[in-house]
């Protein structure tokens, strides 16, 4: 798969212009079309209900005339920045759902770049990585706040055998062929290191056939958490990226993901690219 379009949602605030600039970069590295994405939910009827039940009339049209001046401040962004960077751009805006607007408009985007979850942010203006991720049917790029630029002189790609990280893999072709070094790592109990040894080998060889200079390490498992493991090894190696399948099980009305791949999401320093 060679990526083509990029798609990332667009706010006027500091993460967004640090997600934007990002973006475009990657767009510019890849020849892709870039295209914005500016939506925010509309729920006047939750924010603007008085003491007796009536919904404010003139508090409603407040709420929307700042959702759409935000908007039109995201296009614009949007706008200078394809501009500055002569990256080609679309633009789409809506005022809807951000998870079921980005998850349509993915049917035209080979990849999703979200930012890394924030305490701060409202589901009602943010689509979030774990929600694209289980919607869209896309990889999803996540990153940190303030990311620089990918270099992609060092990929870790984080294995571990089963059809997200079989997914992920593939995904992350072109970024695998344009990194100077690829690494597969899986960190395992250490009863289970010559195992481990086969499974990444039969990765490396398949990346080898493809064009990457790959190789691989198996890693016994410490005592802390996985994911602070693979955030340290990415660190030595210098690794700009994080290839990692997503791994979630439905829980009634909600997608809940596991250990390490929630804790990518929410913590990781290093941008990781995931799929499900």
């Amino acid at each position: 798969m060679d990526i083509r379009s990029i798609l990332t949602q667009v706010h006027p605030a500091p993460r967004g212009e640090s997600r934007i600039r990002f973006a475009a970069a990657l767009a510019g590295m890849f020849k892709a079309e870039l295209i914005g994405v500016g939506v925010q939910a509309f729920s006047p009827y939750i924010t603007s209900t008085g003491a007796f039940g009536y919904v404010d009339a003139g508090a409603v049209q407040a709420i929307r005339n700042e959702i759409d001046a935000e908007l039109e401040d995201a296009r614009a962004l949007f706008l200078a920045t394809v501009e500055a960077t002569g990256v080609s751009g679309e633009w789409c805006s809506a005022v809807d759902d951000p998870v079921e607007v980005m998850s349509r408009l993915s049917r035209s985007a080979d990849l999703l770049i979200a930012s890394r979850r924030d305490a701060a942010d409202g589901p009602a203006a943010t689509a979030f990585p774990g929600d694209l991720l289980v919607s869209s049917g896309r990889p999803v790029l996540v990153i940190p706040p303030a990311a620089a630029a990918l270099k992609l002189e060092t990929v870790l790609v984080a294995w571990k055998d089963g059809r997200e990280a079989r997914r992920s893999l593939s995904d992350a072709l072109p970024f695998l062929k344009a990194a100077q070094r690829v690494v597969v790592v899986e960190i395992c109990p250490a009863d289970d290191a010559e195992d481990a040894s086969v499974r990444t080998g039969a990765v490396v060889r398949q990346l080898i056939r493809h064009g990457v200079a790959a190789e691989a390490r198996v890693t016994r498992a410490g005592h802390g958490r996985v994911s602070a493991q693979l955030v340290e090894m990415a660190n030595a190696l210098g690794a700009d990226l994080i290839v990692a399948g997503a791994y979630a099980h439905p829980r009634i009305r909600e997608w809940v993901f596991g250990g390490v791949t929630q804790d990518l999401l929410t913590g990781s320093p290093i941008a990781c690219l995931m799929s499900h």
